[in-house]
């Protein structure tokens, strides 16, 4: 599917990138390179890390990145918590505590741009 969409595409077409360090999300294709290593990411996932990724360092309230990304006012935390973890495991595969990705108890999170 993606040959087909790429053979569709104008030749002056260039793909969305972020870089951060190095981190590298194809924002159209749903892909994050993460130190030479590539991971397939959902929509949600992938809305999720552009975010992140264009705001490093600051602290973004649930509600704020609930309103952001699922274009609601009520968000619901557990649904929130659950692709946050799945981030984290993209981010650090190893199962060591999560550089990039902060929880602010109580407020949200904070992604560290330089992974520190």
């Amino acid at each position: 599917m993606q040959a087909q969409l790429r053979r569709h595409r104008p030749s002056s077409y260039t793909a969305k990138l972020l870089r951060l360090n190095k981190l590298v999300l194809d924002v159209d294709n749903y892909v994050l390179q993460n130190d030479g290593n590539s991971f397939p990411l959902t929509p949600v996932e992938c809305r999720l890390l552009e975010m992140f990724m264009q705001n490093p360092d600051r602290i973004l309230t649930k509600r704020e990145i609930y309103k952001q990304v699922w274009n609601h006012e009520n968000f619901d935390a557990n649904n929130l918590s659950v692709f946050i973890s799945r981030i984290r495991s993209i981010l650090e595969p190893t199962g060591t505590p999560s550089h990039y990705l902060h929880s602010i108890r109580g407020v949200g999170y904070r992604f560290s741009g330089d992974g520190q």
